[in-house]
């Protein structure tokens, strides 16, 4: 790798070890700003989300100067580029030992240095508004239930319990607001993705990154998501594993995301 993605790589290693280090003395603040981030940033991996705000703390929405000069936006002179970190594929030919045929793929065999440009740092043409008109009312979590990969229904749970799933389906409790039917529809549907399937964390892990990824889409989609940093506090259990989590995170909210925007975000701006 080249010296210039070495020292992104380095800076990315430090703010996760400062990140980790305030969460074990149950700081939160960076992590949910990070969050925020993410939700905002969801076409981009976690990693690329940590350099955005290490070089451009209030960006809003990046992109390369390409992309601004299709949205008839142009770089103002002299403004510095954020650096991030895009993929290096490679095309290798496979040999299918079922058919005996030959086939080209992309592999991934590095990164490179890419460039991207906050909103705030062009001028143009203006762009079109975005976001939900009122996110703590009905319409919202209506779009949430019809995206959700598995049925959601509303039912009477044990005292105390909003929401709950076993990966097929979700239990909401009946007598939650909007709102907050939304936010906790957001945390079980997190579940469903992540905890599934596959090998099962520890149940600290488990909360967090649900609570992690419901906060990252919430928050996008203008949630209030207040009860995420008790919660988050709660069930920060270990974060000897965060980079593993992060990008966990990262994958699951840009899935649910693009769930809801009809149409998974192009693979190269997920480096």
């Amino acid at each position: 790798m080249s010296t210039k993605v070495d020292t992104l790589m380095q800076s990315i290693e430090t703010w996760l070890k400062q990140l980790a280090a305030e969460l074990e003395e149950g700081r939160t603040e960076g992590f949910l700003g990070f969050l925020e981030a993410m939700g905002r940033f969801h076409r981009y991996s976690a990693r690329n989300v940590a350099l955005i705000l290490q070089q451009r703390p209030g960006a809003t929405l990046v992109a390369g100067i390409k992309r601004w000069n299709e949205l008839g936006r142009r770089v103002k002179k002299g403004e510095r580029a954020i650096a991030i970190l895009a993929p290096t594929l490679k095309k290798v030919e496979v040999l299918d030992e079922g058919t005996g045929e030959v086939r080209e793929e992309r592999r991934l065999v590095g990164f490179h240095t890419a460039y991207v440009f906050d909103v705030a740092q062009t001028e143009g043409r203006p762009l079109a508004p975005t976001g939900e008109a009122s996110p703590e009312g009905p319409a919202l979590y209506a779009r949430l239930r019809a995206a959700c990969p598995v049925p959601v229904r509303e039912g009477l749970l044990r005292g105390g319990v909003h929401g709950q799933t076993d990966g097929r389906e979700i239990i909401l409790a009946a007598d939650l607001s909007a709102g907050d039917r939304a936010a906790v529809l957001l945390h079980e549907w997190a579940h469903v993705l992540l905890h599934y399937g596959g090998v099962e964390p520890p149940v600290t892990v488990k909360e967090l990154e649900a609570e992690a990824t419901a906060y990252a889409v919430g928050r996008h989609l203008g949630l209030s998501m207040k009860g995420s940093r008790d919660y988050i506090l709660h069930w920060r259990g270990t974060v000897e594993g965060l980079e593993e989590s992060l990008e966990r995170i990262s994958q699951t909210a840009r899935e649910m995301l693009g769930a809801l925007e009809g149409a998974q975000p192009a693979q190269a701006e997920a480096a």
